[in-house]
């Protein structure tokens, strides 16, 4: 039986003090378009997801109509370093090739679950693994933060 993702709608409100009226219609599309861009950027939205912006005085918001709770999980295909580097002179893995694997988060990966690729000079190792798709939760949050930033507001206000 395949397993099917369910897409729900999404409104994110955002609660502001008094925004100049001639500049609503533009901060109200310029916050749906970027935080539709930033959650489709994290496979979160529906090819055939829609956007619609709102914008009032005091309030922006958007309202997505397919989204995701959890992206699905992705392969990614990491080249590590040519096997030059990669083997000490007894077919190990050398320290290089272990740092390497430490600092990505694979340091018990042996090296028969490694991919060799190329020829000659050009020979390198990959490490093939599927990675943890995006949460609603957090890209949500980023996407936020990354939407006020870029609001086209001429006169920013700070209060003390």
């Amino acid at each position: 039986m395949p397993h099917t993702m369910k897409h729900d709608a999404l409104l994110v409100e955002l609660f502001t003090e008094e925004l100049p009226p001639k500049s609503l219609k533009r901060l109200g599309d310029s916050f749906a378009q970027s935080i539709f861009q930033c959650l489709s950027q994290d496979h979160l939205v529906n090819q055939s997801a829609t956007s619609q912006s709102f914008a009032s005085p005091r309030r922006l918001a958007v309202l997505i109509s397919a989204v995701l709770e959890q992206a699905p999980d992705y392969p990614v295909r990491e080249k590590l370093l040519p096997t030059s580097i990669a083997f000490d002179e007894n077919g190990q893995a050398s320290a290089p090739l272990q740092k390497k694997l430490a600092s990505l988060g694979y340091a018990n990966t042996t090296i028969e679950q490694l991919e060799k690729s190329g020829e000659g000079k050009n020979e390198a190792l990959y490490l093939n693994v599927t990675a943890k798709g995006a949460d609603l939760q957090s890209s949500l949050q980023k996407a936020i933060e990354e939407a006020i930033k870029q609001l086209p507001i001429a006169k920013m206000m700070h209060y003390q």
